[in-house]
């Protein structure tokens, strides 16, 4: 009995380790092959594996994904992206404030002017002088 216990102990861990190991290692090859695709500008292939590892909890994948997004005119799935990547990390993260200029231009790809503006003002907030000149031209235009 005491051995059939050991045995059921030790491949349970060789399990756990293996698990560990697959999807530890997925979670990080899925992110590099899909920032590989992304600089090639395979936007497909980069949202595959971006998929993928945000399946793993790779919270950097959620950002590349809605810049995707943005670069391919889809800006309410990069809306998705980038609200739920700064959820993840935080308004303290040193790439939140570009994230919130990101999400800002998407709203207004959306014409959602109100929203656009409010996410500009918090990345001013957080020293993000690309949103603060989005501001001026946006005020300069609805002169």
């Amino acid at each position: 009995m005491r051995k059939l216990f050991a045995i059921l102990c030790v491949l349970g861990l060789l399990a756990g380790m293996a698990y560990l190991f697959l999807f530890k290692n997925g979670n990080v090859n899925f992110f590099d092959q899909g920032v590989e695709y992304y600089n090639q500008k395979k936007y497909n292939e980069a949202l595959f594996y971006f998929e993928k590892a945000e399946q793993l909890d790779n919270v950097d994948a959620l950002k590349y994904s809605g810049t995707i997004y943005l670069e391919t005119n889809d800006p309410q799935k990069a809306v998705s992206k980038f609200e739920k990547y700064i959820s993840k990390i935080g308004l303290n993260n040193k790439d939140s404030k570009f994230a919130l200029n990101d999400l800002g231009v998407a709203y207004f790809k959306l014409n959602d002017i109100e929203n656009a503006k409010k996410y500009w003002k918090k990345a001013v907030e957080l020293g993000n002088e690309t949103s603060l000149s989005n501001l001026k031209e946006l005020e300069t235009k609805l002169k």
